[in-house]
């Protein structure tokens, strides 16, 4: 008997454009698709961790959109030191929402990388508390401050790998799908602000990272949500229509990338 091609997801950084990560899973899955590994930066570790304890993303939807004002009072937890966001309302709410699992409770192997501040290497949980291990890959600099944790200073995973597809090469995928948010046309604006100046420039500093970050993959799935961010605050991207749309754009790229990855796994 011929043996299975093992498949290997790699959920990239992206802020709120993570929830195009939940329409590429749902295209996966009504494929048939069998994820054997994961990993998963910043935003993509949060969705990638959902995904390996349950194997289905309807209830983070649910409670990224149907909660919204407890998730926007997370970002009132000052701190004045590190960071404006303390984070222990965000690992309390993650313990909730995680039910307080260990990696070895996952369904599916999982990894997730963060920043070690005190190295500029990246830093990869692959057990313990997964609440820990979201807190400190989604922790942006200076918006949070940094988790101490294991003698290190951890910060943002997308600051070291945005789309860790070298992570799931490692755990044994044969084939490696790398679903990278920041794309090109985020850069058609030439007109900035001072503000969007300051945004740009982290952008694209993380969009040239990802292309390294890419070079382990197979197949790169990429949603253009590049005229989201333009004209959304942070609080609409909570709402159910901005998520639909970002969700529906991810279920396209995945689409799109269908017949390749069958043609591989062939």
């Amino acid at each position: 008997m011929k043996k299975r091609k093992k498949i290997g997801l790699a959920l990239g950084s992206g802020a709120y454009r993570g929830f195009a990560h939940i329409g590429v899973l749902r295209v996966l899955q009504k494929h048939g698709i069998q994820i054997d590994y994961m990993s998963g930066s910043s935003i993509g570790a949060w969705v990638a961790a959902y995904f390996a304890m349950f194997r289905n993303t309807d209830q983070l939807e649910l409670d990224l959109i149907n909660n919204r004002q407890e998730n926007l009072s997370l970002l009132f937890d000052l701190n004045w030191s590190g960071g404006f966001i303390g984070g222990s309302k965000f690992v309390k709410y993650l313990e909730k929402r995680l039910q307080g699992y260990d990696f070895s409770d996952l369904q599916i192997p999982l990894k997730i990388v963060a920043t070690d501040l005190a190295t500029a290497h990246p830093y990869v949980f692959s057990k313990g508390s997964i609440a820990t291990a979201v807190r400190a890959s989604t922790s942006v600099p200076v918006l949070f401050k940094p988790l101490e944790y294991d003698n290190c200073l951890l910060v943002d995973g997308g600051m070291s790998d945005p789309v860790p597809c070298d992570l799931v090469r490692g755990m044994g995928a044969d084939i490696v799908i790398g679903v990278n948010l920041y794309h090109e046309n985020e850069f058609k604006k030439n007109k900035l602000g001072l503000s969007q100046v300051v945004v740009r420039s982290s952008v694209v500093m993380l969009h040239n990272l990802a292309k390294y970050s890419l070079v382990n993959a197979d197949i790169t799935v990429s949603p253009d949500l590049s005229h989201i961010g333009v004209h959304s605050s942070i609080s609409k991207y909570f709402t159910r229509k901005v998520a639909e749309e970002m969700i529906s754009i991810g279920e396209a790229s995945a689409e799109a990338a269908i017949p390749e990855l069958k043609r591989l796994l062939k």
